[in-house]
């Protein structure tokens, strides 16, 4: 048992073993802001829908994506959410709320993304 141990650890140290890895990805499957016409001024919050993919060997427990929001005047506005839960090989959807102040959302894009075990 200890000669197994052992070896998992040099394995790890080396970099040579893959054996548990928790990693994953993250993609944005859509976003909409809406525009009211009767006012003539866009939403102040552009909702954005995001896959998140476990492409290791094992649970993701938590996982953190920050989103970067650019606007048509230039401005751009960040935000983060989190979920818990993904086994190996599945993925889970979600959604959240990005304040922009009213300003017109020209892109979305993922921006940092991190996972724990």
């Amino acid at each position: 048992m200890v000669l197994i141990v052992a070896a998992l650890a040099l394995c790890a140290l080396l970099g040579g073993c893959a054996l548990l890895v928790a990693e994953g990805r993250c993609e944005i499957t859509g976003w909409e802001q809406e525009y009211y016409e009767v006012l003539a001024e866009y939403s102040s919050f552009v909702e954005v829908r995001f896959k998140v993919t476990n492409t290791g060997s094992i649970d993701i427990d938590y996982y953190k994506v920050w989103f970067e929001v650019r606007c048509a005047d230039g401005s751009t506005f960040q935000e983060w959410t989190n979920g818990l839960g993904v086994s190996p090989g599945t993925y889970v959807t979600d959604s959240t709320l990005i304040d922009v102040a009213r300003r017109q959302a020209s892109s979305v894009r993922v921006s940092k993304f991190e996972v724990e075990n």
